[in-house]
């Protein structure tokens, strides 16, 4: 797995409670997990472009020491010591990860976008926990955990769900078909991973047996128009249809509503009976 390491002066910033404070310390390692994680000489570019979306929470003489600082990285292939997700949503809170072997020791976690966020004491696994996240970042964000002169840094893509409309529902032959556009961040998974497909399920269920089947399709497309077909397996009657899409770590849910299919019904199982 490699890692490159950060070496970066402390940086000192406004004490105004609108500006990031706290800073990356020398010696912090940087670890890349996925293929696709950012190598260290893009970090400086990315972090300030995934900041810049939303608004920039650094004053101007602190966020010019710290794109100074942050261009000072060398390859290393030290343990790292931070964990987080790979991919977190705007807006929502996450959970990383300090192990730094010591038990019952203060841990101090950081990120680029707020710098100090909080500390945690590590359990008898030598573990520490912290909550966090990212809101003014859309792209590419630095997590980082310290202990004395200790410190090590992992980089998370920070996404929107996916979105999903409506563009109608039909039945025909026994044949439900649902319509939709939609659309997953260029920062998920499914965008960044050529091995992680978009996946989207159509889910019936029979408002008579109240039972349920589903169908998934996937596409390497991230955004555009679909068609999901799914047979109506109680026969005719009425069924409630929903179509999800995932794009390998957030989902999103749309209700389309229901929709008659013609004909007799037929019980989906042996011993299902009609509501």
């Amino acid at each position: 797995m490699k890692k490159t390491m950060l070496a970066l002066a402390t940086l000192l910033v406004s004490n105004s409670a609108l500006a990031a404070s706290n800073s990356l310390p020398a010696n912090c390692e940087y670890g890349r997990h996925a293929p696709y994680d950012l190598e260290a000489h893009q970090v400086q570019g990315a972090v300030k472009s995934g900041l810049e979306v939303f608004g920039n929470p650094y004053n101007p003489v602190a966020w010019v020491e710290f794109l100074e600082n942050m261009s000072d990285l060398l390859d290393s292939f030290d343990y790292l010591r931070v964990e987080t997700p790979k991919h977190v949503l705007r807006g929502s809170s996450f959970r990383a990860k300090g192990n730094l072997f010591d038990r019952y020791a203060y841990v101090n976690f950081h990120n680029s976008e707020k710098g100090y966020t909080g500390r945690d004491k590590s359990n008898l696994d030598a573990n520490s926990y912290h909550y966090m996240s990212f809101n003014k970042t859309h792209g590419y964000g630095l997590v980082w955990v310290t202990r004395g002169e200790l410190c090590s840094a992992e980089g998370v893509w920070v996404q929107n769900k996916p979105t999903v409309s409506d563009r109608g529902l039909t039945a025909s032959g026994g044949l439900i078909t649902a319509k939709v556009n939609y659309s997953v961040d260029k920062y998920s998974k499914a965008a960044k991973d050529s091995k992680t497909p978009v996946k989207l399920t159509i889910t019936a269920r029979s408002d008579g047996y109240n039972t349920r089947s589903s169908k998934t399709f996937t596409t390497t497309r991230t955004s555009g128009h679909y068609t999901l077909p799914i047979p109506a397996h109680a026969g005719g009657g009425i069924y409630d249809i929903k179509v999800t899409v995932h794009d390998g770590n957030y989902h999103q849910t749309l209700d389309m509503g229901s929709t008659w299919v013609k004909g007799p019904s037929v019980p989906p199982c042996e011993g299902c009976l009609e509501l």
